[in-house]
């Protein structure tokens, strides 16, 4: 799963020192669990109108 291949890029990094974590790496982990939540609940907000439209209420 993903906690499982962030734990080990993290973990692998932190093991071998702080210098060796690829920050690059470690900030795209950290942004997309900042986008996934906002950006999941606007699209169920969007389907749900989308098919209430379609189907009534």
């Amino acid at each position: 799963t993903t906690h499982t291949l962030v734990g080990a890029v993290l973990g692998v990094g932190l093991a071998r020192g702080i210098g060796a974590l690829n920050m690059r790496v470690v900030r795209g982990i950290f942004m997309s669990w900042l986008v996934t939540l906002p950006v999941g609940a606007l699209l169920s907000v969007l389907f749900f109108y989308i098919i209430r439209t379609i189907f009534g209420a």
